[in-house]
């Protein structure tokens, strides 16, 4: 999956260089909807999950393709977002925070006056990813995932508007063991806890273009 993403990316690069180049930057607000948590393997959510906002800033760069009548769209994005879980400790609902770097590749087209639509697959590489409690230890996390992204923009002269629905495609997991005595069950103790780290997001973003090419 991770080369296939990566010869479609160098592939549409190519293809773009003597397009038309727009570049610039961009942020917005992250809305995740995680997966529930499961202790040691099993299938079944053991811990609940709840939405948690988010926010990303990144750059991009946007290329015209003007004999195919398409735009293709790179972007690197700088991604924090939090899942709260409940149960896990007897203090109440904790969060789970992750930052990572995300690398969307978009092709899009326009459809009518400022109204755009665009989808592609997007990479995400995780930075860190913590609890906001010491009871749990980090023991791993697959830094790697790949995703696919879909969504609607508009374009008004240099400022962009616009709408997505990003979800993970390939597995990404962050596993932590209990040590503590402070966690809601004592059946938890010194067991390993996986949480699902795909992306599975609303994303809503405003972008700016620097310079026209």
């Amino acid at each position: 999956m991770k080369k296939l993403c990566c010869t479609f990316i160098f592939t549409l690069l190519t293809i773009t260089t003597h397009s038309q180049i727009n570049y610039g930057i961009k942020g917005g607000l992250n809305f995740n909807s995680p997966k529930e948590a499961n202790i040691g393997g099993t299938v079944n959510g053991d811990f609940n999950a709840e939405n948690r906002l988010g926010y990303h800033l990144g750059v991009f760069i946007e290329a015209k393709v003007p004999v195919l009548g398409i735009f293709v769209r790179p972007e690197v994005n700088y991604t924090s977002i939090k899942s709260e879980y409940n149960g896990l400790v007897k203090s109440g609902p904790q969060a789970l925070t992750i930052n990572k770097i995300d690398v969307p590749v978009l092709i899009g087209a326009k459809i009518i006056g400022p109204l755009r639509v665009f989808l592609g697959p997007s990479i995400q590489y995780i930075i860190k990813s913590d609890f906001d409690i010491n009871e749990f230890k980090n023991v791993d996390t697959d830094a790697f995932s790949v995703g696919m992204q879909v969504g609607v923009g508009l374009q008004f002269g240099k400022l962009g508007i616009d709408a997505r629905w990003e979800r993970g495609l390939s597995k990404s997991e962050s596993k932590f063991a209990t040590d503590a005595n402070l966690l809601a069950d004592p059946i938890f103790m010194n067991v390993e806890v996986n949480f699902d780290t795909r992306p599975n997001q609303f994303i809503l973003s405003v972008s700016y273009r620097l310079g026209d090419k």
